[in-house]
């Protein structure tokens, strides 16, 4: 979960220190962040960007249209005011900006779903302790919950739904240029490998119409895939098959796609999934692995993977991973690299089977 292509180099930490106060009390300007997005959550929460979607509106109107204190709302309106996320008025009222329009639900191109994910609790809790996964480098959500992530979804179905919904508003600028850079259509059949609901591959579907599919993910997470086709015309070309891809991968695909799955796991599962591909591609040495990815800068440079690296230490146990770091996995399952793609982004990285 990313959005590198605004994020580039030059923002590093700059933008969040606090250039106000001596250097060794700047990093205090981190703290703010907390309190931004446990303001805004709540008017997310409340769809208080619902009821600014028609134009402006005063406290008091937003206040009865989402049955709220008057005077609390007005101070986490203001606050969020402040950060910039909504624009306070000098008549009273509050209006929507660029950077909210995406919090109305049903927005075009929202991420109301993506937000509330983000920043639901089961997330929040696991960075109370990081320093566990620091000292064991175990998962703290499973310290925090005596469970992994996947199986508290499991368990949790309303925690599930909220991951669904976001997993369909997870589009960001770089993979629109992976669509625009790479072409799928070089490979007939294509395997998408814990896709979920299907929505790259109906996607790569739509664009090459000469490219037929194969879903491959678990059976509870493929179960309504196929509306995701049905919807697009694309039933006809895709074939939805339910599998433990640490088990078993199925075989006869040109290309095997898999985006955003292997960094939620640890070295030894990934490996482990990169040889169920590679036993599914067999002889066919003009078969690739293709993985879309988090592609890690080096050394001191600025890079939001980075970030999302610890999240993903501190929730599931996995890592985000640098070019060095793709080789040595990917190899070790039977793999050698076939492209060369920029690290600090969204990336593909295309493989051959040796």
């Amino acid at each position: 979960m990313t959005a590198q292509d605004s994020a580039s180099g030059a923002q590093g930490t700059a933008g969040w220190l606090d250039a106000s106060l001596p250097p060794q009390q700047q990093v205090l300007g981190f703290l703010y962040a907390k309190w931004v997005i446990g303001a805004l959550r709540a008017l997310v929460e409340l769809k208080v960007p619902d009821a600014l979607a028609d134009g402006p509106r005063t406290v008091a109107q937003i206040s009865e249209t989402t049955g709220t204190d008057a005077d609390a709302l007005y101070r986490v309106l203001r606050a969020v005011a402040a950060a910039g996320v909504l624009e306070e008025r000098t008549d009273g009222s509050f209006v929507l900006t660029p950077v909210s329009a995406g919090l109305v639900s049903d927005a075009t191109d929202g991420i109301r779903d993506m937000f509330l994910f983000a920043s639901d609790p089961t997330l929040w809790r696991p960075y109370e302790n990081v320093a566990h996964s620091v000292r064991t480098g175990e998962a703290a959500f499973n310290n925090v919950f005596g469970m992994s992530y996947y199986e508290y979804t499991k368990a949790n179905p309303a925690s599930g739904a909220v991951l669904d919904r976001a997993m369909k508003q997870n589009h960001y600028p770089g993979t629109d240029r992976i669509f625009a850079e790479f072409d799928f259509g070089r490979f007939p059949r294509i395997a998408d490998v814990g896709g979920g609901r299907g929505q790259f591959l109906a996607e790569v579907l739509r664009r090459h119409a000469g490219v037929t599919g194969v879903l491959a993910d678990q059976a509870h997470t493929v179960a309504d895939a196929k509306e995701t086709f049905a919807d697009d015309g694309l039933a006809d070309r895709v074939e939805i098959v339910p599998t433990d891809f640490f088990v078993e991968v199925p075989a006869g695909c040109d290309a095997y796609f898999i985006k955003h799955t292997l960094h939620n796991w640890a070295d030894d599962k990934a490996e482990l999934i990169l040889r169920r591909i590679r036993e599914a591609i067999g002889g066919n040495g003009e078969a690739r692995l293709l993985i879309v990815e988090n592609l890690l800068r080096g050394p001191g440079e600025w890079d939001i993977g980075k970030l999302i690296d610890v999240e993903s230490l501190a929730v599931l146990g996995g890592r985000e991973r640098s070019r060095e770091e793709w080789n040595h996995l990917t190899a070790a399952a039977g793999f050698a690299p076939a492209n060369e793609p920029v690290p600090g982004d969204i990336a593909l990285l295309e493989y051959r089977p040796v």
